[in-house]
């Protein structure tokens, strides 16, 4: 018997939804998995009985079915209304219209975070105006414990490292340069490589859409320039590769760090292009010229247009308004326990593997960012949509109440974030311990927005 979700979260039949199968190999063992969400489902079912656990449990077999599907469709636009309909919208029960209450979503989200963990930020941008109570968090961002003994507090104010969900930025900044030179998401990545390096048959097939899909079946050898020339050169998996799995992995997002600059160099800056390839014997110096050359572009196509002041210093770094870089001793850490009575993980440099993850960034900034993206202020309508429909930049969607909500969510190092699209309405909820599970469950933020409408009168 499937599962019928009663609280508008999705209205589909478990037993109606399969997923095409996945193949993944490791230590060169082949495991075909063919797989529905009735099984899923099956598995669970003796060990979680109540509504809440089945409905946080469907979500979940969904998101991961999502992220190793084998197709293109989206297996969760069964029942999707349009987005972003404030007044005269109802649920999929045909009732009275609603209005969506954006503090009430806030007294929500700080009933749940609150005594969570060490500290928290959180912002609500709705129709491109910022909602939080107070300090729109609490706790602590960093305790005295860490040197040099210094305190300061959480809040929506507050930046940390958000980890994966740089991805959106890369997604974005992508998006924004091949619209910029007048090319397609189908753009094959292989003119954008050092010419030296001596691209693999498959890796010649490969289009930037595949590569923000996650469907490519690239190896991952590491993080360093002489990884990637090896993810390049040697080879794909390739049953993921025909298939077009989506398997989600850094070394997609990674290879930005080289791309971007290739093309925007090779596209719009020809003595700067010739200047990177006199630079291609020697790697090391190679790769600091391109994570320069990267965060630029991240600062000129996301965050500028965003509007920031400051937006050169945005960093993956530490950084404040003023500098580009702080010191680790000024940042906020991530703990492992919520009352700071062990030293926290100190925000690193990341910038060498900016593309993927590391973006040091508070959640009222954040929010920002997708607010002008959902106006189109950074790519086209077209290429947003894109980003929603095969979520580029994004790690899951359902067919919400109230439209399509897409998010994406981040953890290490001590910290988690989770960015919701819900439409008109923007979310990033921000913490530096580990313990809420906004990063691990989508259905939190969820249950928190299709809680927070109140019918119209």
């Amino acid at each position: 018997m499937g599962y019928k979700i009663t609280d508008h979260l999705l209205k589909v039949s478990p037993g109606d939804i399969k997923s095409p199968g996945f193949f993944i190999k490791r230590n060169n063992t082949s495991v075909n998995c063919t797989v529905s969400l009735r099984q899923y489902c099956t598995t669970f079912e003796d060990n979680f009985k109540s509504p809440f656990m089945k409905t946080k449990i469907l979500l979940f077999a969904i998101a991961t079915i999502t992220t190793l599907s084998c197709k293109k469709e989206n297996i969760m636009d069964t029942k999707i209304q349009a987005d972003g309909e404030i007044a005269g919208i109802g649920d999929f029960n045909n009732t009275q219209p609603k209005t969506f209450q954006p503090l009430l979503m806030a007294q929500k989200i700080e009933a749940y975070m609150n005594g969570k963990v060490a500290g928290y930020g959180y912002t609500i941008m709705h129709d491109g105006k910022p909602w939080f109570l107070n300090q729109g968090g609490g706790g602590w961002a960093r305790y005295r414990i860490d040197a040099p003994n210094t305190a300061f507090r959480h809040g929506y104010q507050s930046r940390q490292g958000i980890a994966n969900a740089a991805k959106f930025v890369t997604a974005l900044a992508t998006i924004s340069l091949l619209e910029k030179y007048g090319l397609s998401l189908d753009e094959k990545i292989y003119p954008y490589l050092p010419t030296n390096w001596k691209p693999s048959a498959e890796f010649k097939q490969l289009s930037f859409r595949r590569l923000l899909e996650h469907r490519t079946g690239l190896i991952n050898y590491g993080k360093n320039i002489a990884d990637y020339k090896k993810t390049v050169e040697d080879g794909v998996n390739m049953f993921l590769f025909e298939e077009g799995c989506r398997i989600y992995d850094d070394v997609n997002y990674g290879l930005a760090m080289i791309l971007l600059p290739y093309l925007n160099t090779k596209k719009g800056n020809p003595t700067d292009y010739t200047f990177l390839k006199s630079l291609q014997d020697q790697p090391l110096e190679l790769e600091e010229k391109l994570i320069y050359r990267f965060i630029n572009i991240a600062g000129l196509t996301v965050f500028k247009p965003t509007g920031f002041a400051y937006w050169q210093n945005v960093n993956y770094t530490p950084w404040s308004n003023n500098a580009y870089m702080i010191s680790t001793y000024e940042s906020s850490a991530g703990y492992s326990t919520i009352d700071g009575s062990t030293p926290g993980i100190p925000k690193w440099d990341e910038r060498k593997v900016a593309a993927a993850r590391g973006l040091y960034i508070s959640a009222w900034e954040f929010t920002q960012i997708q607010a002008a993206a959902a106006q189109y202020k950074i790519v086209s309508k077209a290429g947003y949509e894109a980003m929603r429909a095969q979520l580029l930049g994004f790690d899951g969607a359902v067919a919400g109440a109230h439209g399509r909500y897409t998010w994406k969510k981040g953890s290490g190092d001590n910290f988690e974030s989770m960015i919701f699209d819900f439409g008109k309405t923007q979310v990033a909820v921000f913490a530096n311990s580990p313990h809420s599970h906004i990063s691990e469950d989508p259905t939190i933020l969820i249950n928190a927005f299709d809680e927070s409408w109140d019918t119209l009168q």
